[in-house]
């Protein structure tokens, strides 16, 4: 069974790996079209596939509430503790859309309450298209 340590063990692996990427590229690396950037890691195409389906044997599990409000806490609240590497950073918010298919299995309060706390957390003025398509989800759930 999927539960949220397993779903914390895969982003400290990806962020191990990212950093690790960053750490060992040159200054040189990515100007001019020459070397490879960090941000072309395979780890940045291979976390967002393996969340993806853990998040999926996840929700197959019909997971109550509390365990939702639980793992989709951390997911939206992790870009906030890890800013960098840059390259991480925004991967770990784009994958909030991977979100999509946990939200209907809140109840209304946890899905009012996680809204507050993601509105709270990135500013209007901030937010991407697919924060913007989280916050609907929620409240969608949450005025249901």
């Amino acid at each position: 069974m999927i539960c949220l340590t397993d779903i914390q063990e895969l982003y400290l692996q990806y962020l191990d790996a990212a950093i690790r990427a960053e750490q060992e590229r040159r200054v040189t690396d990515g100007m001019f079209g020459i070397g490879k950037k960090a941000s072309d890691d395979p780890c940045h195409t291979a976390f967002p596939a393996q969340l993806e389906s853990v998040l999926h044997q996840f929700a197959a599990q019909k997971p109550d509430s509390e365990a939702v409000t639980g793992v989709l806490s951390y997911i939206y609240q992790i870009p906030v503790l890890h800013r960098e590497p840059q390259s991480a950073f925004w991967m770990l918010i784009a994958v909030h859309g991977l979100s999509k298919e946990l939200i209907p299995c809140l109840n209304k309060q946890d899905a009012a309450a996680l809204c507050k706390e993601y509105c709270k957390t990135y500013r209007k003025w901030e937010r991407l298209p697919v924060q913007k398509e989280v916050i609907r989800q929620l409240q969608a759930v949450s005025n249901s």
